[in-house]
């Protein structure tokens, strides 16, 4: 038997409190939705949203936004890509599900389902759990509302630590949350350094890694570091990932792997409409 994802537990346990039960799917007029006070996914992707307004305007809405009112409107608690990509698509309502929630709950439930369709980048994720301490959790608190280990909730927050300039090449791309701690590793007068060496030398993780022990060898040896070339496919990746709004991986180089990650049976669907492809009567 498949063995459950933490997080799904997590978010079935918000959304199935006794209190406040989620209201049977309507519809709502978008002019009456208003986006999140806080959305932890801070990127959308124009040619994804495009792709996903034509998948709309073909098929609809397929899974309705969960809000919660707010005076005359209703704020978005989870779609709030699917509530933009209607407006391109020219829709003028719809379908959601209704709940009174707490900001606290609004907020968990927003970063679950972010986290389930792995649409949030490791600074994104880090800033969602900070906000969730502003609201008064601990870690242990964050951790259990989201379903992780509470060492990857501390990890995940270290990030937020970094020196501006790595901050940038984080949410770049430019290097990854693993090069990341590798810096934060570094005693703090050699953090620019060891970024500066990541980047000019395109270090792997190890080689992120061994640049601490390179520095405090014994009796001034070098250890020799591993320096990965730059990865042939890696503007190509970049490319497609903006155009199909999902992580793209190719692999080999005459013969190879392209990979694209989807988070939800409607991002495949969105995907498989995006390569063409059209499933036989």
């Amino acid at each position: 038997m498949p063995k459950k994802s933490s997080l799904g537990r997590g978010l079935d346990a918000l959304l199935s409190r006794p209190a406040n039960a989620l209201s049977a799917s309507q519809n709502l007029k978008i002019d009456q939705i208003v986006q999140a006070a806080y959305q932890p996914r801070q990127v959308f992707v124009p040619e994804s949203l495009a792709e996903l307004a034509q998948s709309i305007r073909d098929k609809g809405v397929l899974q309705p936004l969960l809000v919660r009112p707010r005076g005359e409107h209703f704020e978005i608690v989870a779609g709030e890509r699917r509530w933009r990509a209607a407006q391109l698509a020219g829709l003028t309502e719809v379908p959601v599900m209704i709940r009174d929630l707490a900001d606290r709950d609004a907020l968990e439930i927003a970063i679950v389902e972010n986290l389930q369709r792995e649409d949030l980048g490791p600074l994104e994720e880090a800033r969602a759990y900070q906000t969730l301490l502003d609201q008064g959790l601990n870690q242990e608190g964050v951790a259990k509302a989201v379903g992780k280990g509470r060492s990857t909730v501390a990890n995940a927050l270290r990030l937020l630590s970094l020196p501006p300039e790595a901050l940038v090449a984080l949410e770049n791309g430019e290097i990854s949350a693993g090069h990341a701690r590798a810096v934060l590793a570094m005693p703090e007068a050699d953090r620019l350094w060891a970024l500066n060496e990541i980047l000019s030398r395109h270090l792997n993780v190890r080689g992120a890694e061994a640049l601490k022990r390179e520095e405090r060898g014994r009796a001034g040896e070098s250890r020799p570091i591993k320096v990965n070339p730059p990865r042939p496919w890696r503007q190509v990746e970049l490319s497609l990932s903006r155009r199909t709004g999902t992580k793209v991986k190719i692999t080999g180089d005459d013969k190879g792997r392209l990979e694209l990650n989807y988070g939800s049976r409607d991002e495949l669907e969105r995907l498989l409409e995006l390569l063409g492809y059209a499933a036989e009567e």
